[in-house]
């Protein structure tokens, strides 16, 4: 009965997202038996599309729940057939999460196996990469939704949506940034394609110290004949956040993401029990 709803209601929105989903999964799939030479600009666009896809739909979709129904003037027909407040808003949030996380689960498999098989070391993503991608979806979704049952206007409520969703993203990567630096672990620039990488955080020249640690060091040089002498003597090193970091992560993503969701329904429920559509 939900799934039908949700369907009946934003077929176009829901198709889109099952649609772009689907293609971006098989793309993703299909590239690594190009080659190297044959995937090009291709593999970032489909990674890019996997960062903001769930941002997008997942506001456009959310945006549609509260507002849309106000906008189109069906609000007080949706909820004169509901038996309870909290029960309409409930069966119209469900449906989308699920088909949302449906979509999105098999895309982060496929772009992580994208990144596995072209190039490891280089591109790792975890926003891009295995439940990470779902998780954003629901939370872009249900921050729509609290958005959209208070300004209950679709465009300046997408708008506003999709600038909250980007911002909570872009502060909680900048809030884990001293977590990966504590994580972060030092090795040769050679070794970089033997190990995929959460993140790169610095690159420098080191020395080989006597316990066989790599210790910093800046090349002391007038000239341009004089650095590269000095250089050639040192090891090309960098700082690294390793790829076994990624499953913390995914954790505080996870718990993340149910906070967010929990106070933005608890929010969205308390405005709906108050008003309603009207």
């Amino acid at each position: 009965m939900g799934l039908r709803l949700a369907w009946r209601l934003q077929r176009w929105e829901l198709g889109l997202l099952v649609a772009s989903g689907v293609a971006l999964t098989a793309m993703a799939l299909v590239l690594p038996s190009l080659g190297e030479a044959g995937i090009g600009d291709q593999r970032m666009i489909v990674l890019f599309l996997t960062l903001a896809g769930p941002v997008l739909l997942g506001s456009v979709l959310g945006i549609g729940v509260v507002a849309g129904e106000v906008e189109q003037g069906t609000a007080r027909i949706a909820w004169a057939l509901s038996e309870r407040r909290l029960r309409w808003l409930w069966f119209r949030f469900w449906p989308i999460a699920l088909i949302g996380v449906v979509v999105a689960l098999p895309l982060g498999a496929a772009t992580a196996r994208l990144m596995d098989l072209t190039s490891p070391s280089d591109i790792f993503m975890h926003q891009m990469r295995g439940p990470v991608v779902a998780l954003h979806l629901v939370v872009a979704l249900a921050i729509a939704v609290l958005v959209g049952s208070v300004i209950r206007r679709v465009l300046p409520g997408l708008l506003l949506a999709i600038l909250l969703t980007t911002a909570l993203f872009v502060g909680t990567g900048q809030a884990l940034q001293p977590w990966l630096r504590e994580q972060a672990v030092v090795m040769p620039a050679a070794e970089r394609s033997s190990e995929a990488i959460v993140a790169l955080l610095d690159h420098y020249h080191a020395e080989v110290a006597v316990d066989g640690k790599l210790v910093e060091v800046e090349p002391r040089c007038s000239t341009r004949a004089e650095c590269i002498e000095a250089v050639a003597s040192l090891t090309p090193a960098m700082r690294v956040v390793p790829g076994a970091a990624y499953w913390p992560i995914l954790a505080m993503e996870a718990a993340l993401t149910l906070g967010v969701v929990a106070l933005c329904m608890a929010a969205t429920a308390a405005i709906t029990r108050r008003w309603g559509p009207r």
